[in-house]
């Protein structure tokens, strides 16, 4: 039974000793976060008719005495008497027939988004249908009624706070005018586009016992047909009706206690749907799998460690590929004309000893090119071999159709990688074709004749620490670039930072050494951003503007010759596609780490922005710096249009 969320903060009084009556208890307890009558306030509101049908009295009681993990609802065993709970429950039961505005029993529009509306995202243009908006990742919308001229004129027209704590770094999607936006904590919502209302919301029960990096984020939903795919915290797949969030089937892609988890929107492929995993910052081995969007079965996976099995076994000492991380924590790019997926490879581990698995330890901080049918590998390039920055290798892979590279065409895949180099490659072939880079590098002295980095030996993390270019937030993030096909310019979201790793693993061990952090740390008030345009053809930067803090919020750009991006300290942003020119920004209050979107209802064009913040993005430094300020911000869901004056 799908169990929704209730009661965010309350505030706590002592009982009078006779046992109050169900409407003083929540007066009392829950009135100053739901309402005087339940209708929401800061905490949402518990009048749906849908919510008050999917939890059964038991549920709330367990709700009202444990509280609700992710979210600011706390616990009242020790407070409230069995009986005291039962009256509250009782009063809840009482609050769709009588509130002053009721909610009524909410779905979504008959929703179908079959495989050919996803190849064909510019037939498709009032929607983003996709993490990226089309299979290529390039995150440029057509409509250009908003442009360079009026952007100034762009006002906030509704937004809609989740109430889900520790930030929000999805790219929404939005489908014939219903919005599905995910959060921390794998909560989903589905939201009216037009008015911002709430038409269901979905949260996952997740165990006590859970494994993960770097946040319980959640960047996003895919949709295929009439389901909506998510990917869990608890390393599960999750198919939701679309219409009204209900579970059509949960399948376990890997357990907790093998320190995995997932966070990434889903690939959905022609009857399939392809999720990576994460874990790679534990002992554990990274995979790609594809599953049956019907039923959930599992149709094939890929190891992105190489074990017995593969060629490439011999890359890792030992047995060290058992554990050797690999994770494929970021979403992936498919050709449906080469029937060819491509995707990210994370870290190896143990992340900064190399001398625990010595070698080039393949296939992790790579892009792999696999089979969709059958999950075979047609080809690969490692970018950090045998990694020991933690540069991984995730980020996104950008399609370019007419990349002009030697006098020749090519159907290129185009990344921008953390270890500070901007990549192209021939897609069907895998060939090289450049790698500049955009960023201060030291750890590469640059390439050989066939495309393969010469690292710095002067550079491998060692005890004493040595100082390296750039520091492990890269470079870029996962944060999504965005290519325009009409300026010939990609997007990037940069980190300039250096760092000093060190390294107290398997040589400071031999040497009995005294032990000592194995990692990095950044170095003081060295740390910034740039919004950067980059020449696809070449890999040279066209403009760039420096930002104050490092960027770690996505891009899009679009037909009006714009582009939108967000900052740590809660500025959405517009500029100039062509000159990088500032050209409007209006202050969300929280930091931005997600990235923007372009929709059309009615023919009216909207931008839509995330924002919410968990902590600081990584490369940030010093005490008391602005963006830090929000470490268990919750999430809101900006919407903007031009300004249309009152008739």
């Amino acid at each position: 039974m799908k169990v929704v969320h209730l009661l965010p903060a309350l505030i706590l009084a002592p009982l009078a000793a006779q046992p109050p009556s169900g409407q003083v208890l929540f007066t009392t307890h829950c009135a100053a976060c739901h309402g005087s009558t339940g209708e929401g306030g800061s905490g949402p509101g518990l009048t749906s008719v849908t919510w008050q049908r999917s939890v059964s009295d038991a549920q709330l009681d367990t709700v009202i005495a444990r509280g609700v993990r992710g979210t600011a609802m706390p616990g009242f065993s020790d407070r409230l008497t069995a009986p005291e709970r039962q009256a509250l429950v009782a009063h809840l039961r009482t609050l769709s027939s009588t509130a002053i505005i009721p909610s009524t029993e909410a779905q979504a529009p008959e929703i179908r988004v079959p495989f050919a509306r996803l190849t064909a995202p510019d037939r498709d243009a009032d929607n983003w249908l996709q993490y990226g908006r089309d299979f290529g990742n390039q995150r440029f919308s057509p409509h250009d009624a908003i442009d360079r001229s009026n952007v100034k004129n762009l006002i906030p027209v509704w937004s809609f706070q989740t109430g889900v704590p520790d930030g929000l770094q999805a790219t929404p999607l939005v489908v014939d005018g219903v919005i599905y936006l995910t959060t921390s904590w794998n909560h989903v919502f589905a939201i009216d586009a037009k008015t911002g209302t709430e038409i269901w919301h979905y949260r996952r029960r997740l165990p006590e016992k859970l494994k993960y990096c770097c946040g319980p984020v959640n960047r996003g939903v895919s949709i295929l047909n009439d389901t909506v795919y998510l990917a869990t915290l608890d390393a599960h797949l999750v198919a939701l009706n679309a219409r009204d969030g209900r579970v059509r089937w949960d399948i376990e892609m890997g357990k907790v206690d093998d320190n995995l988890s997932a966070t990434a929107p889903p690939l959905p492929v022609d009857g399939k749907v392809i999720v990576g995993i994460a874990g790679g910052d534990y002992p554990a081995r990274g995979f790609i799998d594809a599953y049956d969007a019907a039923n959930g079965n599992r149709l094939w996976r890929f190891y992105t460690t190489a074990g017995p099995e593969d060629p490439n076994r011999n890359t890792w000492s030992d047995d060290s590929w058992k554990i050797g991380g690999g994770a494929t924590w970021m979403n992936g790019s498919y050709d449906p004309d080469l029937k060819l997926v491509y995707w990210g490879t994370g870290n190896p581990f143990p992340d900064f000893d190399g001398g625990a698995r010595k070698g080039a330890n393949l296939y992790t901080d790579s892009v792999i090119a696999l089979n969709v049918d059958a999950g075979k590998l047609a080809w690969h390039y490692q970018f950090t071999p045998g990694d020991v920055w933690d540069y991984d290798g995730v980020n996104e892979m950008v399609f370019v159709d007419d990349l002009l590279h030697d006098g020749r065409r090519h159907k290129a895949l185009l990344h921008a990688d953390r270890n500070g180099h901007f990549y192209a490659f021939e897609r069907k072939s895998g060939k090289f074709l450049y790698a500049k880079p955009f960023v201060r590098v030291t750890w590469a002295k640059g390439f050989d004749k066939d495309g393969h980095p010469i690292v710095d030996e002067t550079k491998i993390p060692n005890y004493e620490g040595v100082e390296v270019c750039p520091g492990a937030a890269g470079g870029k993030e996962w944060n999504a670039m965005a290519y325009n096909p009409q300026t010939r310019l990609m997007y990037v979201p940069v980190i300039e930072n250096c760092a000093v790793f060190s390294n107290y693993g398997v040589e400071a061990k031999a040497k009995g050494l005294k032990p000592g952090p194995s990692g990095f740390r950044y170095l003081p008030g060295q740390a910034y951003g740039k919004v950067m345009a980059i020449r696809v053809d070449t890999g040279e930067p066209a403009w760039e503007q420096r930002t104050r803090t490092p960027m770690g919020s996505g891009m899009l750009t679009t037909a009006g010759k714009l582009v939108f991006t967000g900052d740590a300290e809660g500025n959405f942003i517009a500029h100039d596609a062509e000159n990088g020119t500032k050209l409007w920004s209006y202050q969300t209050g929280s930091g931005i780490r997600a990235a923007p979107v372009s929709f059309r209802i009615n023919g009216r064009q909207y931008i839509a922005i995330a924002s919410g913040m968990s902590g600081a993005v990584r490369g940030f430094t010093g005490a008391g710096a602005p963006w830090m300020r929000d470490y268990r911000s919750g999430g809101t869901l900006f919407v903007f249009a031009l300004f249309e004056p009152v008739r």
